[in-house]
Formats: structure tokens, C-alpha cells, sequence
């Protein structure tokens, strides 16, 4: 019993000494929102300890000696030059992460990684001006949608409205890629009992996450 009752206070200590000469990560602050999706990271470092490497997870459990997971890390990297500003090499999605930072003694080369760092990117959907046809022959008005998302999927929406009632509207499910602009289109047949030319309210949305961007123009019925 005395045996573990040492082991786990030479291991508390241990981790203490470590926490008191990890990194001091400065930005992002803790709790921060970051609307950027390559936030800049910055950090400071006691005077005999120099930067190893940075890491970015999406949870924030870590190993025994203080690292992320390798199943929850984003992105990360590795330094050279005793860094104190790092950016990553591809945009971040959406969501809430954590970062540490790691450093080593100058001197014994002990490794340090300091505590994990919260900080949450929002949802940013843009919506493009939306492109219509409209033809009086076939009845149709063809609607291309066209937008950017730093999600993984998204739901597009088009409604057409007669003043406040819904005359037609559907709505797809949309696989998105971060940094890339996707498109796609919809048509909507005039249905008889509706006048060719009437004005009508022509309305597109993204959708992701609880977050709603719209777009509304006014339309001739086709």
C-alpha cells in the first residue's frame, strides 16, 4: 500500500513539473470562436525550452505522457527552428477542437506537451447569385444554385411562393468539400392552374448544423 500510495505521488509530481514547464498556448484562447478555417496558432515557452511540434484534435483525451490520441488528431506539425506561429496546412472544418503544443528541455531533451486548448470554428455557408431559365414552351423555369461551405454535407433548398403560400419547393442532401465551389440544379414545371407570367418569389437555402443562408428573387411563372 505505501509502495502505490509513493508511485502515484512521484507520478503526480512528475505530471505537475511537467504541466508548470509545458508551452503557455496564447492563440486561439481558451473557449475562443475562430472564424477563419487556418487559424493562426501562436504560443510563448519558458526561456530553456524550445517548440517541438504542434497537434489539433477533435476531442481532447490524451495518451499517459500527455499527446492526443493519433485517431483524434487533424492536423499537426513538426519544427526545426524553435517556432512560436504555426498555421495548418489545410482548411479546418466546422466543429470544436483542441490544440497543445510540444516542447523539449534544451538541455535533457525531455518532452513537454502542454494542456489542451478548446476553440470552435462556426459554419460558414455562402450562397452565390442564383441563375434561372425560364421557358415558356416547356413550361420550365430551371434554377442553378451554386455555393461554398466549410461543412461535410449540407441540404439545399428551392421554394417557389405565391406571397406567403408555398406553391412548390424541394430540398437534396449535398456532399460538400471545404475550399471547393459546388453547384446544382433544380427545375420547376408551371403547373396549369397557375397563370404563365404571374410574379412569383423564387427562394434558395443552405442548410447546415442550424445554420440557414437565403437567397430570394422574384420570378415569372414560366
Amino acid at each position: 500500500m505505501r509502495f502505490r500510495l509513493a508511485a502515484a505521488v512521484g507520478a503526480a509530481a512528475v505530471f505537475a513539473a511537467g504541466a508548470l514547464a509545458a508551452a503557455t498556448p496564447v492563440s486561439p484562447a481558451p473557449s475562443s470562436v475562430v472564424s477563419s478555417s487556418l487559424p493562426v496558432f501562436s504560443w510563448s515557452l519558458p526561456a530553456n525550452e524550445q517548440s517541438r511540434g504542434v497537434y489539433i484534435a477533435d476531442s481532447p483525451d490524451r495518451t499517459a505522457d500527455g499527446k492526443f490520441l493519433d485517431e483524434n488528431v487533424v492536423d499537426s506539425g513538426v519544427f526545426a527552428n524553435d517556432e512560436r506561429r504555426w498555421s495548418p496546412s489545410r482548411p479546418l472544418y466546422a466543429g470544436s477542437y483542441w490544440w497543445l503544443v510540444w516542447s523539449s528541455d534544451r538541455n535533457t531533451s525531455e518532452a513537454y506537451y502542454s494542456t489542451p486548448t478548446d476553440f470552435r470554428i462556426p459554419v460558414s455557408l455562402k450562397l452565390y447569385p442564383v441563375k434561372t431559365v425560364r421557358s415558356t414552351f416547356l413550361r420550365l423555369l430551371a434554377i442553378r444554385i451554386r455555393w461554398t461551405a466549410n461543412v461535410h454535407g449540407l441540404r439545399v433548398r428551392a421554394r417557389i411562393l405565391r406571397g406567403r403560400q408555398i406553391v412548390w419547393q424541394r430540398t437534396d442532401p449535398q456532399v460538400n468539400a471545404i475550399g471547393f465551389a459546388f453547384s446544382t440544379s433544380f427545375g420547376w414545371y408551371r403547373p396549369r392552374r397557375l397563370k404563365q407570367g404571374i410574379r412569383l418569389t423564387l427562394q434558395v437555402s443552405l442548410l447546415a448544423q442550424g445554420t440557414t443562408k437565403t437567397r430570394r428573387l422574384v420570378v415569372r411563372a414560366p
